[in-house]
């Protein structure tokens, strides 16, 4: 019969000497938390100084690296996506908002640049994780201001004005127009929005 000096689970030791917490053991092995706890205090006993390697090898591991739980939840949300077709939507509730809730953190932590890469690489099995959805909205809305101008444009054959203006319609579109014309003024146009212009509204400018 083999001695407490030889592991009956090596795996589990190497594991842990590489820096692995027990509960990330657990879960790779299918196995219970308590059961690997008593396991390695046996082998801290027969091979002393297990338990200061992990330590040391845990320290030098990324802060941010994927938690157990952090994983779980990205596997709700995988799921989430694979069952509805789209990312959870932070206008929902219960579940639903908890994951959007936990989507949206992790998109502010990449932004920001305090994502480890390993979090990164996992993320991106998300599709669609890393876009701006306010920015995205707000692009949109643009987009359809664009195209109101250029129809009342085509229809009138004039710009349209932000301060003598007719209508309420010509009103909004011509105080929007006029916003563009001082972004421009001021070179805060973004380059992809000042070409859309160009070419919607070819010689485009602020009228009052």
């Amino acid at each position: 019969m083999t001695g407490w000096d030889v592991s009956r689970h090596p795996e589990w030791d190497m594991m842990y000497a590489a820096g692995l917490t027990v509960r990330e053991i657990a879960d790779r092995c299918h196995a219970s938390v308590a059961t690997i706890h008593l396991h390695l205090r046996v082998r801290e006993k027969y091979a002393p100084g297990l338990h200061a390697t992990h330590a040391a090898a845990l320290a030098d591991r990324d802060p941010d690296r994927p938690s157990t739980r952090w994983r779980q939840r990205l596997t709700e949300v995988l799921v989430f996506q694979e069952t509805h077709h789209r990312l959870p939507s932070s206008t929902a509730e219960g579940v639903e908002c908890s994951l959007a809730q936990w989507v949206a953190l992790q998109r502010n932590a990449y932004r920001k640049g305090g994502m480890s890469a390993a979090k990164i690489v996992l993320l991106d099995q998300l599709e669609g994780w890393k876009v701006d959805v306010p920015q995205q909205r707000r692009d949109e809305h643009w987009r359809n201001m664009l195209e109101a101008v250029s129809s009342y444009v085509a229809l009138t054959g004039q710009m349209p004005r932000y301060k003598t203006y007719a209508t309420g319609h010509e009103h909004r579109l011509g105080v929007w127009l006029h916003h563009q014309h001082q972004a421009r003024t001021e070179s805060t146009l973004p380059a992809w929005r000042l070409a859309a212009l160009n070419e919607a509204v070819p010689g485009w400018r602020s009228r009052s």
